[in-house]
């Protein structure tokens, strides 16, 4: 095992930032790509947010200690890298579509490509391209040259930026792709096993992303999906293809369930309303009406019952809500609270809504305190 020097050592937030000397960790987010992860002395590395410094989650003094570097982690990032420069270069090479975004997250990558319109056949056929020639293998290459020497490149997919002086890393897909990059690659593209398109969209107007998996990451995303998919098929009894027509057909009994529940609710609540009307709670001045059961019949007598004349307070099991424009129900909401902590809520003079157990006996003996302040 490798040493390190700590040179530094001070709390960040509720972790540590450690200072280092010559750190062989890769930073968070440089060049779109997820960084180091490891340990020093086994003081676990949670992120890399610059050169020469990380974070941990203990308190580590300034000294020598040994480190280790998260290999397999390292590899997958190499294999989802790899896999966006195989993809950008047959998306320009093919389609004439520049890549103008690259971003990898731990569970998918995304790259942006400058069109807006791309069919589903173009789609499955750019990424039909890309698994053939992963099967077929080829060697990627690093080269580290003069900038000059490598903007020079005939092969070369995107000039290097202005803003580089020094000496360029270049990244070469034998065969088919040359770019400038500094991040982790496979050394044959045989290593990317797989690459799958999981979703695309439209972005920014002119733009689509794509989130892809490569590698283990495709695979295990398959294995889930094929546990899902048998998961299904028992719970619907059907075949594989039968699925989304089950599915379906549930959405549509769901929605007239909903319809018909709406409207005995309607029903209901208009019932509800006027037997309160017949016995309301009076004190003093005000009339209040006080109901607990389904939320659904709650919200229809908050809609049709005259807030001019009456406060109505409604509760369900663990919500509720008060309506009137006699009292202001958003300073009672918060009244509540400072009598009951777990009682929340908010809303404005006319209306307020509630979350947590609410007890009738407690929110009406509040009410009654509440309109003699």
């Amino acid at each position: 095992m490798k040493k390190i020097k700590v040179l530094d050592c001070f709390k960040d937030k509720n972790f540590y930032k450690i200072i280092l000397e010559n750190s062989p960790f890769y930073v968070d987010g440089k060049g779109g790509q997820l960084g180091d992860r490891g340990s020093i002395q086994g003081t676990k590395i949670l992120e890399v947010p610059e050169d020469n410094s990380v974070i941990v989650n203990h308190e580590l003094p300034p000294g020598e200690y040994f480190y280790f570097i998260d290999e397999e982690r390292r590899l997958d990032i190499a294999i989802q890298h790899t896999a966006q420069h195989l993809f950008s270069a047959i998306a320009y090479n093919d389609y004439e579509l520049n890549t103008v975004g690259f971003r990898m997250a731990d569970n998918y990558s995304t790259v942006d490509l400058d069109s807006k319109e791309l069919s589903l056949h173009t789609i499955e056929e750019l990424e039909n391209k890309v698994n053939d020639f992963i099967s077929k293998g080829s060697h990627v290459l690093i080269n580290v040259i003069p900038r000059d020497e490598a903007n020079n490149l005939s092969t070369l997919r995107k000039k290097i930026s202005d803003k580089v002086q020094d000496d360029v890393r270049i990244i070469e897909i034998e065969g088919i792709d040359t770019s400038a990059c500094g991040g982790f690659h496979v050394e044959n593209i045989k290593d990317l096993r797989v690459f799958k398109i999981i979703k695309y969209e439209k972005i920014k107007g002119s733009y689509t992303r794509f989130y892809f998996l490569a590698g283990n990451r495709a695979i295990e995303d398959y294995s889930n999906k094929t546990n899902i998919t048998n998961s299904l098929i028992d719970k619907f009894s059907c075949k594989s293809f039968e699925i989304l027509s089950m599915a379906d057909k549930l959405l549509e009994e769901k929605k007239k369930l909903e319809t018909e529940l709406r409207l005995l609710s309607q029903d209901c609540g208009t019932m509800v309303l006027e037997k309160l009307l017949e016995y309301p709670i009076q004190w003093g001045d005000k009339k209040i009406l006080f109901y607990s059961g389904d939320n659904r019949v709650v919200n229809y007598i908050s809609q049709n019952v005259n807030t001019n004349n009456y406060i109505f307070i409604g509760t369900w099991e663990n919500g509720g809500l008060v309506t009137s424009k006699t009292i202001s129900c958003g300073d009672f909401a918060k009244y509540l609270n400072v009598l009951d902590g777990n009682i929340k809520g908010g809303g404005n003079s006319e209306r307020a809504n509630l979350k947590g157990n609410i007890d009738k006996t407690f929110i009406l003996c509040a009410l009654e305190n509440f309109l003699k302040l």
